[in-house]
């Protein structure tokens, strides 16, 4: 493979705004503040009783008084936990997570990184695999299995917006694992490892297209990737 990398191929703010522009302009649906019925002041009719008797307690000087304590902490924690979580956001997102960027011709993608098998470099061939959709790159031998691997940049872009004469064999520099080590995802660059709220993504509420694309992480501009319905897109051969 070639040392000298040609331009990115396709525009790193085109390419964003293909994918996140209806995300980013997509807004919460309004909840609406619960409406206060009045309700009638409850009157107690109270019936006065004759006082009983003073009862005179005698303590020894082995018995204490028990105070109730309450574990407020706990009581917040159990509250919290049991909130339920914004529409599109996985159970998984409830506690912080980590999630991997890498680069696909200009787009950045995240992946979480407790779906991620692993990122190989990219070997200087692949077994070739004839009869297959044109996506797949090869087959890569990796600690003894055979993992396809395929173009990412031809799955997730529009066949109108890479060139017909792209050669992904000219940018790509890694590999990354994902559905249990099964599938290989061909990638430009990996980049860093970051920290993520569930609030520091606008996820997607309905995902009838592109279910691979849980959402956008916004500080960062890039796409969050589901890597089981991208490893189910990649099973059944879908383009």
């Amino acid at each position: 493979m070639s040392q000298d990398k040609p331009a990115i191929l396709v525009d790193e703010k085109a390419a964003l705004d293909l994918f996140l522009e209806a995300l980013l302009r997509e807004t919460e649906p309004a909840v609406e503040a619960p409406v206060e019925t009045p309700t009638e002041p409850v009157v107690e009719t109270v019936t006065e009783t004759p006082a009983a008797p003073p009862v005179t307690e005698t303590r020894t000087e082995a018995e204490t008084p028990v105070e109730e304590v309450t574990d407020t902490e706990t009581v917040v924690q159990t509250e919290a936990e049991a909130e339920p979580l914004p529409p599109g956001v996985p159970e998984w997102a409830r506690e912080p997570f980590q999630a991997m960027l890498f680069k696909v011709a200009g787009l950045t993608l995240a992946v979480p990184l407790e779906s991620l098998s692993g990122v190989v470099e990219w070997p200087d061939k692949l077994t070739e695999m004839p009869g297959h959709a044109d996506f797949f790159l090869g087959l890569l031998t990796h600690l003894d299995t055979t993992v396809p691997v395929v173009d990412t940049a031809r799955l997730v872009f529009p066949a109108d917006r890479l060139p017909p004469d792209d050669d992904p064999l000219t940018r790509v520099t890694r590999i990354v694992l994902i559905g249990g080590g099964r599938w290989g995802l061909a990638c430009d660059a990996v980049e860093e490892v970051v920290t993520l709220r569930h609030d520091q993504v606008r996820w997607r509420s309905e995902r009838t297209r592109r279910r691979w694309l849980l959402g956008t992480v916004i500080d960062h501009m890039c796409a969050l990737i589901d890597t089981d319905a991208f490893a189910e897109k990649l099973a059944s051969g879908e383009e």
